[in-house]
């Protein structure tokens, strides 16, 4: 087994494992995190996209927010167990697909080109996982298969409470690698509340293709 299949079977086993238990993160059912979902929605202001890309779905509960934006949702999520709580969750129509996928083996192309590339909580994972070389070129791939004109979201928690994984400058720092591959941004908001009696912060960026 190679390196970079070792990594990939260990991701898929690390989230599944933790969505096989429910919901760990408490998407479903924390103010915080609903209070998150209005302000990634606030940035994005109504707008239409008619073609969504999100990564990382979990099990559904953003992906419910951006379906009333869009026509079409394709969303990924490496746990198997994680799609089908989002297939058995989602009640509207069927223009969301829910699809178990290693985000960072999905060729964006495929499909594209998208309007709307949505990255909520899930790149401090992949920096976890995988090499800095191996986010650039994923990343890379997402600009170039978004429309000309078109947007891509990052949200991503931080803060100094013993989460290396969070710190600020890494969830920065990933921030700014969309920016390098070619993004331009348009606006930026940090979204700060508690978690569990946890103060945390939410860096929320909207970015867009230009020509």
């Amino acid at each position: 087994m190679d390196e970079r299949t070792r990594i990939d079977q260990q991701a898929q086993e690390f989230f599944e494992g933790l969505w096989q238990r429910g919901d760990h993160w408490e998407l479903e059912s924390s103010a915080f995190e609903q209070m998150k979902y209005a302000r990634i929605l606030a940035l994005l202001d109504g707008g239409h996209y008619p073609r969504v890309l999100e990564l990382g779905c979990g099990a559904g509960t953003l992906t419910r927010h951006l379906a009333s934006l869009a026509d079409y949702v394709l969303a990924l999520d490496i746990a198997s167990s994680a799609i089908e709580r989002a297939q058995a969750l989602w009640t509207g129509p069927a223009t969301v697909d829910f699809r178990q996928a290693n985000i960072m083996e999905y060729n964006p192309h495929a499909e594209g080109p998208w309007d709307l590339v949505v990255f909520s909580d899930i790149m401090y994972y992949l920096g976890w996982l995988y090499s800095f070389f191996d986010i650039n070129w994923f990343s890379s791939q997402l600009f170039t298969a978004t429309r000309i004109g078109g947007h891509c979201l990052y949200a991503n928690a931080m803060g100094l409470f013993g989460d290396m994984l969070l710190l600020p400058w890494i969830t920065r720092s990933y921030r700014d690698v969309l920016r390098n591959v070619g993004y331009s941004l348009i606006t930026e908001d940090i979204f700060c509340a508690q978690k569990n009696r946890v103060a945390i912060e939410v860096l929320i960026d909207l970015f867009t293709r230009g020509v």
